[in-house]
């Protein structure tokens, strides 16, 4: 019974461990909130935008339409707001950290999504 129990501690210690690490997910983290993204779009590199969206936004957002995430087209959020998303994630979506994006990247993509209305200066 020792024994069982030691384990049954040491597997639960690992699954809490496992699923706090962040691991299948973007890489970002809770930790942020709206107000440290609250500045003017940094970026007009609409192209490299294009080329990171493609790469993490595509599969669930296909040109910006509805596909297993929202359509973004035309919703003019705020910049603010899709930072704050991307790097915290969402519901069904991950969050993708500086590890994943980086901060210069991230406003690219912002670039990107506001040709698609998305995002409104």
């Amino acid at each position: 019974m020792g024994k069982n129990l030691v384990f049954g501690l040491l597997a639960g210690a690992l699954v809490i461990a496992f699923g706090c690490s962040g691991s299948g997910s973007g890489g970002g983290t809770t930790a942020y909130t709206l107000e440290q993204f609250q500045f003017p779009l940094t970026s007009k590199d609409v192209a490299r935008g294009e080329e990171v969206y493609a790469e993490y936004c595509e599969g669930c957002h296909p040109g910006g339409e509805k596909g297993d995430g929202p359509s973004i087209v035309n919703e003019g959020y705020p910049p603010a707001k899709v930072r704050w998303q991307i790097r915290s994630g969402l519901d069904d979506m991950p969050a993708f950290g500086p590890d994943k994006i980086s901060d210069a990247d991230l406003e690219a993509v912002l670039a990107y999504a506001e040709t698609l209305g998305a995002v409104k200066r």
